[in-house]
């Protein structure tokens, strides 16, 4: 080890710090229980997805301490120069690999390989671009490791030939350039079945020298063979006639409606090739079958240019035997034949496809093929090193150690990208796969969170994901279940988000300390919305009550002698007067004993009720404000940590904040209240507020000043 291992706090705890390159030769020593996380989800980090799969050894899903380990005791054991890991490079130095490590001559010859296919001037560094053009390689370079051969690779036109034959005979397998080609196992049936239909070809060339038909008798058996099967068809209809009457008979068998397509056809596919007749007479001058009469015209022309009927329009039976007895020896050759494969292919051809020499040639270009599997396989190697010394360092500093998550000015791989919603952005997010089990761990977190459904793309492309956002500043007074935002992702995608559940916490002090005031005014407020709803219910009620009483009247009741009203305007006057008076009364009397309090101690009385309301929900909110884990947090969504870093209201401030304003110059005119007075007509609704107050002042004067004169005398 190059260097002392270094600490520093992180979240309230103690965390190694991995700054460069050297640092990771600490890990494998490490003890990890030391280590900031243990095991995390790997699709829950924002990373190149195949640098996480070649770290992710076991491919479980889960990236654990022992294979972070390995990977790191590779990284540092195959390379002696680590600036490439320093700067995150995606591209290899090859002066970098270690020379004494078993896999550097590989990774050294692979290397060459891929530079070489690809036509690079530069030998000396290879990019992970390059790494990954993998089709680019393949298709470059005549040989790819899969032992398949194409026509292309080879420049000799008679073995390119050869090669597409063979696919026409045998089939093909893919190349790894996406062309047709033959291995090893192809080769080996075509030199089988090849030489099989060679030995074939030969017998029959003997017995075409033996045929009466010379040079001509392939061509005409042929011929013979297509129709061969209808004719006899023929011939055995014509026996079963006993005089030429059955052409007609044979027409009055067959009701056929000529517009009728399906039947047309089902007659001409089963009818024979000719009229059978008791003559035996095959005539191209009669009705013929459409379907085969062009293929007979071509036998009788061949037959009368070889003289074996007399008249090239007429074919007797005695004629057709004959032709069929010379062809005795040739249908018994014919049947012999394994396959129709290598029709495409005479008998000079195939003998030259499998002349030794050629042979030799296919194979030895398949060995070729297959001598640089290794090379083309250590490609993965190749891509794995570049992979890890471009994002190892990054991983290490959000896996050993967490400090690239508390940097305000950029996001860190371990989070999912950034929320806004309520004019703010929240950063500490997590994905949820399992909603209720989510809830129940992140409860012990103390934290307020609120889960969001996100969804992006339409149609075949739209994507959803339900997100778990922590509040850990402000307030969460205008956030609730339905509200929407943004959420966009570190590839800059944008997802509509809405809020679909709450953990209801604690998030700021201040808010803290006015919920209970809140809550009492809520509280309050809706037990005043249902006294005043039951007493309006009440008053309804009565007044029906009384219409009802008074329209099933049947008579007016008889009227009373006049008397003098027990409530007149004078009366109504002086009782208003009166009960101002004891408004009045009330006030002077609250005014009378607050003078004789002081001030302090009435500051003191409201002070007492305002703790006695807040104190208790105060007390617990500042608790778990206390106790609020970020730990607990990434617990929730799989990940095991080590320390129990508290989420302090600084950090808070780091996770959910509001973007600073730009600089700029900041018009103080509201513009509603400018459209506000050009368009909306005077306002006098203050004007007369402030009158309704100086009535009911005067009125209060007035009632208390009756009260003095004529009542408390």
């Amino acid at each position: 080890m190059k260097n002392t291992m270094r600490f520093q706090k992180i979240g309230g705890s103690r965390q190694l710090v991995l700054d460069k390159a050297e640092d990771l030769e600490q890990i494998p020593v490490l003890d990890e229980a030391l280590w900031a996380v243990t095991a995390m989800p790997a699709d829950s980090v924002i990373m190149d997805r195949e640098f996480l799969t070649f770290l992710d050894a076991d491919g479980n899903g889960r990236i654990r301490p022992e294979e972070l380990k390995n990977a790191v005791k590779w990284l540092t054991g195959v390379l002696n120069d680590y600036s490439g890991i320093d700067s995150a490079s995606d591209t290899l130095c090859l002066s970098a690999l270690n020379p004494d490590h078993p896999d550097s001559a590989m990774l050294q010859a692979s290397a060459l390989l891929v530079l070489g296919n690809l036509g690079a001037e530069d030998k000396t560094r290879i990019s992970l671009a390059q790494v990954r053009d993998k089709k680019s390689i393949i298709a470059a370079g005549n040989n790819n490791g899969d032992g398949i051969i194409t026509p292309a690779n080879t420049e000799k036109t008679a073995v390119a030939r050869c090669i597409a034959d063979i696919i026409t005979c045998c089939g093909s397998k893919q190349d790894l350039s996406g062309e047709p080609g033959i291995d090893e196992t192809i080769l080996d049936t075509f030199i089988k079945e090849g030489s099989a239909h060679l030995e074939w070809l030969k017998t029959g060339q003997d017995d075409d020298k033996n045929s009466p038909y010379g040079e001509k008798a392939a061509e005409f058996y042929a011929l013979y063979a297509t129709i061969r099967e209808k004719i006899n068809e023929f011939y055995t209809f014509c026996g079963g006639l006993a005089d030429d009457s059955g052409d007609s008979r044979f027409g009055t068998l067959q009701k056929i409606d000529p517009l009728n397509v399906d039947e047309m056809e089902n007659f001409i596919r089963k009818a024979p090739v000719a009229m059978p007749s008791a003559s035996a007479l095959l005539s191209v001058k009669k009705w013929m079958n459409p379907l085969w009469k062009n293929k007979i015209l071509d036998f009788l022309s061949m037959a009368k240019e070889l003289n074996v009927v007399e008249n090239e329009e007429i074919l007797t039976e005695p004629e057709w035997r004959k032709i069929e007895k010379s062809f005795v020896i040739r249908s018994g050759w014919d049947a012999r034949k394994n396959n129709d494969k290598f029709d495409s292919l005479d008998l000079l051809l195939l003998e030259e496809y499998l002349s030794e020499e050629n042979i030799a040639a296919l194979r030895e270009m398949i060995a070729a093929d297959l001598s640089v599997a290794k090379e083309i396989a250590a490609c993965d190697l190749l891509k794995k090193l570049i992979l890890y010394q471009q994002n190892m360092l990054t991983f290490v500093n959000n896996f050993i150690c967490l400090s690239d998550l508390f940097n305000p000015q950029k996001l860190s791989v371990i989070q999912p990208g950034r929320l806004i919603i309520d004019g703010r952005y929240f950063t500490l997010l997590s994905n949820v796969s399992n909603l209720a089990e989510h809830k129940k761990i992140i409860a012990r977190s103390n934290i307020c969170v609120m889960y969001l459904e996100l969804g992006t793309g339409k149609g075949a492309d739209a994507r959803k994901m339900t997100m778990a956002a922590a509040v850990t500043s402000g307030s969460m007074r205008n956030i609730f279940i339905g509200k929407t935002g943004v959420f966009t992702t570190g590839d800059g995608i944008e997802w509509d988000a809405k809020v679909i559940d709450l953990i209801q916490q604690p998030v700021s002090f201040s808010e803290a300390l006015q919920m209970p005031f809140f809550k009492l005014g809520e509280f309050a407020g809706k037990q005043a919305d249902r006294f005043f709803s039951t007493k309006s219910k009440n008053v309804e009620t009565d007044i029906t009550k009384q219409v009802t009483e008074v329209a099933n009247q049947k008579a007016p009741l008889p009227q009373a002698p006049p008397q003098t009203p027990a409530v007149s305007g004078s009366m109504m006057l002086m009782g208003g007067g009166v009960g101002l008076a004891a408004l009045g009364s009330s006030f002077a009397f609250i005014a009378n004993t607050l003078k004789n309090v002081s001030f302090w101690n009435v500051v003191g009385v409201f002070v007492g009720i305002a703790l006695i309301i807040s104190a208790p929900v105060l007390l617990v909110s500042l608790f778990k404000l206390w106790t609020r884990c970020v730990s607990d947090f990434f617990a929730a969504g799989g990940w095991a940590i080590n320390p129990k870093m508290r989420l302090s209201r600084k950090m808070g401030l780091l996770f959910t904040y509001r973007p600073t304003m730009p600089q700029s110059i900041l018009l103080r005119q509201d513009l509603v209240k400018v459209f506000a007075n050009r368009f909306v007509p005077a306002d006098h609704s203050l004007r007369n507020v402030l009158l309704t107050i100086l009535f009911l002042l005067i009125g209060i004067l007035a009632g208390y000043l009756i009260y003095l004169k004529f009542i408390a005398v």
